[in-house]
């Protein structure tokens, strides 16, 4: 699993390039006089309402993945619905085959790549693959269908998805509470081309 996780993320950097757009620094701000006293609050006889109606804060713990909590739209459903395929595909192919059935090494090849790139299909097949056996490894799944999916950004042809892994799977691969996947449009399909750090 470390190896698909580190494979998996970007290995392109982005660089900023910044410049000043003045030599001189802005003259200093005066500092901001005291209101007066008609503009002071008033005291109430009352307390204030004890019903909260103000919205609950988002998990700012989740980072990106704040994005999952909210509702996707129509075009965003499409996306989480095609990411959250691929991750079944191992749960699927060994759900199909039993752990006793044989199986071929690009027969396991060709099903990932109904929903991961070329680089992750292969190594996602080098994982579940057993060749001595010529079965699919039934334990330790290197994949969990996420529940909470959201979408960072869609265009046409590419999408980041931003999901949070479920507790026992963290537990297990040591992976972190937010998880971001770029996907691209192959063919017609969506499917999971890498991993962003």
């Amino acid at each position: 699993m470390s190896r698909l996780v580190s494979r998996g993320r970007g290995s392109m950097c982005w660089m900023a390039v910044l410049a000043t757009a003045c030599s001189e620094a802005p003259p200093p701000k005066p500092p901001p006089s005291a209101p007066p006293a008609a503009a002071a609050p008033l005291q109430r006889d009352t307390s204030p309402s004890m019903i909260d109606t103000s919205p609950a804060p988002l998990d700012t713990a989740l980072g990106k993945c704040v994005v999952a909590l909210q509702a996707p739209s129509q075009q965003q459903k499409e996306v989480i619905e095609a990411l959250r395929a691929a991750y079944g595909l191992e749960g699927s192919l060994i759900d199909r085959l039993g752990t006793l059935d044989t199986i071929t090494r690009e027969d396991v090849y060709a099903h990932y790549r109904q929903g991961f790139g070329d680089q992750l299909a292969r190594e996602l097949t080098d994982y579940s693959w057993q060749p001595q056996m010529k079965r699919v490894r039934a334990t330790d799944r290197a994949l969990t269908v996420p529940d909470s999916v959201g979408v960072l950004e869609l265009e046409s042809d590419r999408a980041l998805v931003a999901w949070i892994p479920p507790t026992p799977f963290r537990r297990q691969w040591g992976a972190p509470r937010c998880l971001i996947d770029r996907l691209v449009r192959e063919e017609g399909r969506w499917i999971i081309q890498g991993r962003e750090p």
